[in-house]
């Protein structure tokens, strides 16, 4: 193989949205690498007989416009506007998300076991801050809640038991509670538009890998394709690729996953390799289920707490938009946590699970499934993830590497954060660029 060396100012590992956003506020001077023959990431969309099938729910919502005015203004995608439809499937019945808020649809001794447990933490907890989530989860919506929903559906999706997770993490991903909301919801609804994705936005066509495949068109330089990164020499600043490609770089932005790029150095420190082996994540298995008939259900997301169902998740995309799906077809797209990668017990498990919830029946014909494993889905913020980030950052920004994005960062976030580390790092680069970062 022929070895070419190429020179950059800024080289960019990774085309997903991160790495897309930091090329494109860069403007000029970038190489954007990308592993796939496609950008975008976990952004992405399988495009298959009509389907348009999203890996998992990816749908954008905002802190501010400041971004959703770049995606509409300066990308240029025509996004619907959604008011969150979802549901939690819960002891055999569907409650409106978030549960907390619709106490008064749940079964009436399920209604009055949590009224007892919330009124019970108003005299229990003390103001101290919960240290893990276990705890927090019974604190601020009592035991019983944090029973049939916190905890059980947490734990699917992470794959630890709620005690080893921190706090950290739960920003606004987590609604915020009101205990007076709360229980005023025994008697009617006091919270149906609680949450960050309570109003969201969605492409009027494409799937959500238009997103990527726009910001892509706009670029200044294409991203190289097929371009795998297989080593790193940080002392002299050289990436080599799979295709014998060298790099030398003056600064480089990495938005694969963290470990994985860390573990390309040639040469690691003790103490960063050591703090790698602290990062702990859990893979996304899906599987999207296709066929011919209609769903008899409105809710765009449900979620599944039930420990005998393997998936803690199921969306509608044809619910998200009826562009999603030809007409007269529908899809369903169910979430496992962990590697379940093809298992067919699963697959049985699963088909009865959806039966029993209405959303599939003997109507339904021309059944198809494609699965899809997500080897990083949910990174685990444990006791040990912040020091050994600090560890490792500490090093790579020495070294002038920024590592971005929900993965490079390692980090629960979704697309808008994505998108502001690539715009917040290439503002950062271009206002420093004569300062030893």
């Amino acid at each position: 193989m022929s070895v070419s060396t190429i020179r950059t100012k800024y080289l960019i590992i990774g085309a997903g949205l991160s790495g897309l956003s930091a090329a494109h506020h860069l403007k000029e001077n970038y190489l954007l690498m990308e592993a796939n023959n496609f950008v975008g990431g976990n952004a992405s969309t399988l495009f298959h007989k009509g389907f348009k099938l999203d890996n998992s729910v990816h749908v954008l919502y905002f802190r501010s416009n400041t971004i959703l005015d770049w995606i509409r203004d300066t990308i240029q995608v025509e996004l619907l506007e959604r008011n969150r439809e979802s549901t939690v499937w819960v002891e055999n019945s569907y409650v409106s998300f978030p549960i907390q808020y619709h106490l008064f649809e749940l079964p009436f001794n399920s209604k009055q076991k949590s009224i007892r447990s919330i009124l019970l933490t108003l005299f229990l907890n003390s103001g101290k801050k919960s240290t893990n989530f276990e705890a927090y989860s019974q604190k601020a919506f009592g035991k019983y809640l944090a029973d049939i929903f916190i905890r059980p559906y947490n734990e699917k999706l992470f794959g630890v038991p709620l005690v080893q997770l921190n706090t950290d993490w739960l920003g606004d991903y987590v609604p915020a509670y009101s205990r007076i909301k709360m229980l005023l919801s025994a008697l009617n609804s006091s919270g149906s538009v609680v949450g960050r994705n309570s109003k969201y936005y969605y492409p009027a066509e494409g799937g959500i890998a238009v997103l990527a495949q726009k910001i892509s068109s706009q670029l200044y330089r294409s991203p190289d394709y097929n371009t795998r990164l297989e080593k790193i020499f940080v002392d002299e600043k050289k990436a080599i690729f799979n295709d014998g490609i060298e790099v030398n770089y003056e600064i480089l932005i990495n938005t694969i996953p963290l470990d994985t790029f860390v573990n390309k150095f040639h040469s690691i420190p003790n103490d960063v390799s050591n703090s790698l082996k602290s990062l702990k994540k859990q893979p996304t298995t899906i599987l999207h289920i296709l066929g011919k008939g209609k769903i008899n259900n409105e809710a765009h997301w449900i979620y599944i707490p039930n420990q005998t169902i393997p998936f803690y998740r199921v969306t509608i995309p044809g619910n998200i938009n009826p562009l999603n799906c030809p007409d007269g077809y529908f899809a369903l797209t169910l979430e496992f946590g962990g590697d379940v990668f093809e298992n067919q017990l699963v697959l049985e498990k699963s088909i009865s699970a959806l039966k029993a919830m209405s959303l599939l029946n003997e109507k339904n014909t021309n059944i198809e499934f494609r699965w899809k494993l997500l080897d990083y889905g949910y990174v685990i913020y444990d006791q040990y993830r912040e020091t050994a980030l600090i560890r490792i950052f500490s090093f790579l920004k020495s070294n002038r590497i920024f590592s971005i994005g929900r993965y490079g960062s390692w980090e629960y976030s979704n697309m808008e954060d994505a998108i502001l580390h690539g715009k917040n790092v290439a503002s950062y680069l271009l206002n420093t660029e004569t300062t030893v970062l």
